[in-house]
């Protein structure tokens, strides 16, 4: 099953609508109801502690009979996690997230980004999206899709990732580690439409930038050549 959640962050774009009417289950994540009202649908879950969505569109969504999660203040998971639990919980395998990527608050942003590491979501092909990114978890083997001259940077969620092999990668890994507080896995680039990581242990963030106008979908350089 197919979950997308719409964050409030900022989008950096428009929401494609025709990826948020095909998934079954959308979830918006406090103000990320506003962003999916902007484009003419309604969520089937809203959650949060309505902090950032307009009262209009809070209200409007309840009296619709939207399934609404009102979260406390005062918690131990941000919006967005709850939102992740609720759709792994109604039987997502996979999980497009939109508006955890952009402003205004950083810590939001690197809190999003581990939660890709979480043990239950071990399972579950989650996707972090905006007009730029796609990012997600290798998970030992991931097919990355794209345009030749898309820049692709892995990164470490653990102290050291080993035996990764890249194919279609303009800067080759054969076997080799990349480890945490260096640079080297930044800014490598798709050759062609398709490329390829396997890794052994350890965790690895793949990031793909490419320019794009609508969210949709889903510095270093010493690499091995």
């Amino acid at each position: 099953m197919h979950a997308v959640i719409v964050g409030g962050a900022t989008l950096g774009g428009p929401l494609d609508p025709t990826l948020l009417a095909s998934a079954d289950l959308l979830i918006a994540a406090d103000s990320g109801a506003d962003a999916i009202r902007a484009v003419g649908l309604r969520p089937h879950l809203l959650v949060g502690d309505m902090d950032s969505v307009a009262e209009s569109t809070w209200r409007a969504l309840e009296a619709e009979g939207v399934e609404t999660h009102v979260l406390p203040v005062e918690k131990d998971e941000t919006d967005t996690e709850v939102a992740l639990r609720l759709a792994v919980d109604r039987g997502a395998d996979r999980i497009t997230l939109l508006g955890a990527l952009g402003g205004p608050r950083l810590d939001h942003l690197v809190a999003g980004l581990l939660l890709l590491a979480a043990d239950w979501l071990e399972h579950v092909d989650v996707r972090m999206v905006d007009g730029s990114h796609e990012v997600r978890l290798a998970r030992n083997d991931v097919a990355i899709e794209g345009e030749p001259g898309d820049i692709v940077s892995l990164l470490p969620l653990t102290p050291s990732v080993h035996d990764i092999d890249t194919e279609g990668l303009r800067y080759p890994l054969r076997g080799g580690s990349l480890h945490q507080g260096a640079a080297r896995g930044v800014s490598n680039e798709l050759l062609d439409r398709h490329a390829r990581v396997r890794h052994g242990e350890g965790r690895l963030l793949v990031i793909v930038h490419r320019p794009e106008d609508i969210v949709h979908h889903p510095e270093g350089e010493s690499h091995d050549r």
